[in-house]
């Protein structure tokens, strides 16, 4: 070995050729091909203690279909699990023989969706030639099983049922039954393509030759025992039909008990940034607002019941008017502001010449493009600057008047209906609060001018700079 190449390998490298273990790079190749794309479409969903525990379980299913066949078969087989892995089901498809031995197992409670408990040919064969008294060496016929011989196969599925829901009773209330039979796999609808299977493949040994036995259940009809524990996540409905209405049914009962706030305000209305800069106490603010109009009750932020104004007792109260309409998609669309985005235009990109790869001639109607040139505002970020008040002097803000304020629970929101009454937090000769955007400004009292809602002033309680009038 040359001294360069000495250089390049560390003691560790060197004892691994010298002990045989191959070179670097085919060790680099080797680490490289254990690594595998996590698939976030069908994501694995059973931990190594899950599958732990699943083994143990299909163990004990393949013991007791042992010894149920040697007594029904008074011949010797050997069953040993291979393995139990989650697949979707096109794949399980795919490893499936053609014909196949392959009975349907409806499932209740889980709407259409079916188990599969699949015979290859070898076992099948086996067991109906055992079943119907043979003794020799079985023959593996290429084609579908008869009625009669489906028959008798028909027993041992349901064996393997029965010790199915047996193994499964501690962890998932499976009721099952065999209901049909399929031959060819591309047809078979238990479930669509894509769904993750759950699949204990089992191999079985005999006098004459081997077989397997494949035992396959949706996923999400056994989806508590992957989220019993602390590894619970947000997904979609799983489960049973029944269990499914009981989780909901939960879910609603503790999204009853949340609590929201409502708010009673009269409608936005807006006022000059210049007019806001000369409030000061006891000045009166023109709404603009007809006094025959509704005020507004919004619960978390969004309008969502027009109501009237009143007291129950000493409390400030309001009794709903109207229930906004809130599963029209346009409803929850805020309303555009601003200006009105231009026109768009479609722009078609120019024909391109299929010999030479260049953009045809035809080019005469189409405007020149270039790319904008951006100026380098870097300088003027560190130099900072500020605009005159003036300058803003002119602008309009929105402005809204709280009447008060509840906090409700969903059920109490639920059962609010046309004349529903909801107490505020305000007695009924408190002060009300006038808000310009976010920032509450001044308190106090709603009057009646010309028809009109006005706004009395009693206290400015947030500053405005009046100096900027002066400038």
């Amino acid at each position: 070995m040359s001294q360069q190449a000495a250089a390049s390998l560390s003691q560790d490298d060197i004892d691994r050729l010298l002990t045989g273990g191959g070179s670097p790079a085919a060790t680099s190749q080797s680490r490289e091909s254990d690594v595998q794309l996590y698939d976030f479409r069908r994501p694995a969903r059973v931990s190594r203690d899950r599958l732990r525990t699943l083994e143990a379980m299909y163990e004990r299913l393949v013991r007791s279909l042992e010894g149920w066949l040697v007594s029904r078969l008074r011949d010797s087989i050997d069953l040993r699990l291979q393995s139990v892995e989650q697949i979707s089901y096109a794949e399980f498809l795919l490893s499936l023989n053609t014909p196949s031995a392959s009975f349907l197992t409806r499932i209740e409670d889980a709407g259409a969706q079916q188990g599969v408990v699949d015979f290859n040919p070898g076992l099948g064969y086996f067991l109906v030639d055992r079943l119907f008294g043979g003794g020799g060496p079985p023959t593996i016929l290429d084609r579908p099983l008869s009625p009669i011989e489906r028959m008798a196969l028909d027993n041992v599925a349901d064996r393997v049922v029965s010790d199915l829901m047996e193994v499964w009773q501690p962890h998932a209330n499976l009721r099952l039954a065999v209901t049909g039979f399929e031959s060819i796999p591309e047809i078979m609808q238990a479930v669509e393509r894509e769904v993750p299977v759950l699949v204990a493949t089992v191999n079985a040994k005999f006098n004459g030759g081997t077989g397997v036995l494949s035992i396959c259940l949706p996923l999400n009809v056994v989806e508590q025992f992957f989220t019993r524990s602390t590894d619970r996540r947000l997904s979609d409905s799983v489960g049973t039909d029944a269990e499914r209405r009981a989780t909901r049914e939960q879910t609603e009962s503790a999204l009853r008990m949340t609590t929201v706030d409502a708010i009673a305000r009269l409608p936005e209305f807006r006022i000059p940034m210049r007019d806001l800069l000369r409030l000061q106490a006891g000045t009166m603010i023109a709404t603009g607002i007809p006094t025959e109009t509704p005020l507004e009750l919004l619960i978390g932020g969004a309008p969502r019941f027009r109501v009237q104004a009143g007291r129950v007792k000493q409390l400030r109260a309001v009794s709903v008017v109207d229930v906004l309409a809130g599963n029209d998609l346009d409803s929850l669309i805020p309303p555009q502001r601003g200006r009105t985005a231009p026109e768009l235009r479609q722009m078609t990109a120019p024909s391109t010449d299929a010999d030479s790869g260049l953009p045809a001639a035809n080019t005469a109607a189409a405007p020149d493009a270039q790319a904008p040139e951006f100026a380098d505002l870097g300088a003027a970020l560190l130099a900072g600057g500020e605009v005159p008040f003036a300058a803003l002097i002119d602008i309009t803000l929105p402005v809204r008047i709280e009447v008060g304020r509840s906090t409700v629970t969903v059920g109490e929101l639920l059962r609010l209906g046309r004349g529903s009454v909801l107490q505020l937090d305000r007695l009924a000769g408190d002060q009300m609060d006038l808000y310009v955007s976010d920032l509450k400004l001044a308190e106090g009292e709603v009057v009646v001018v010309n028809e009109h809602y006005g706004f009395r002033l009693r206290r400015i309680v947030a500053q405005l700079p009046t100096q900027a009038l002066e400038q």
